[in-house]
């Protein structure tokens, strides 16, 4: 448990990462046209595609109890930084997606994109890190788990691949 969380009850989070404050957050929601030049000499628009959205968190893990007025530093915080940068880059490595809760709004499929982290003499004693994360956007797809595959009403609903698509079109 983060000192922060003494005081405020929320915490501030990226996957299971606990961090003590949130300096900035961000959402960038973007959309693309596609373009289709004609003889006129004009560009046709005819789709709107929709990115997926990005991120950006900057926030603090503090080594001391300190920086919020206690006064005290306590041993069990001076590895706290280095544990979270750590645990920031394995979950960089690992590739999966988690969900991102930020103040506004919660978002499903995200995966850190970058990690950076910079130290001075006036913040040595804590990490100061910025992240930018990006959306997943997966298309037609279920995951389905080894124990839904197993149950009947799941399996059921399932398609088989010769049935669909365009084989089906051409059977008919």
């Amino acid at each position: 448990m983060s000192i922060a969380q003494l005081i405020f009850k929320k915490g501030n989070f990226i996957d299971k990462i606990e961090f003590d404050a949130v300096i900035t957050e961000g959402a960038t929601a973007t959309a693309r046209l596609t373009e289709n030049p004609v003889e006129s000499g004009a560009n046709i628009n005819d789709h709107i595609i929709i990115e997926p959205m990005t991120f950006t968190v900057e926030g603090v893990v503090s080594n001391s109890a300190s920086s919020l007025g206690l006064g005290i530093v306590y041993s069990q915080f001076n590895d706290r930084a280095k544990e979270a940068w750590n645990d920031l880059l394995e979950l960089q490595i690992t590739r999966e997606p988690f969900t991102l809760v930020q103040g506004l709004k919660e978002y499903n499929n995200v995966v850190i994109l970058s990690l950076s982290e910079n130290q001075n003499k006036e913040t040595a004693n804590g990490l100061f890190f910025t992240a930018t994360m990006k959306e997943i956007i997966f298309v037609g797809s279920e995951i389905i788990t080894e124990d839904q595959f197993n149950d009947s009403n799941i399996a059921d609903q399932m398609i088989d691949s010769v049935s669909g698509g365009l084989k089906q079109l051409t059977e008919s």
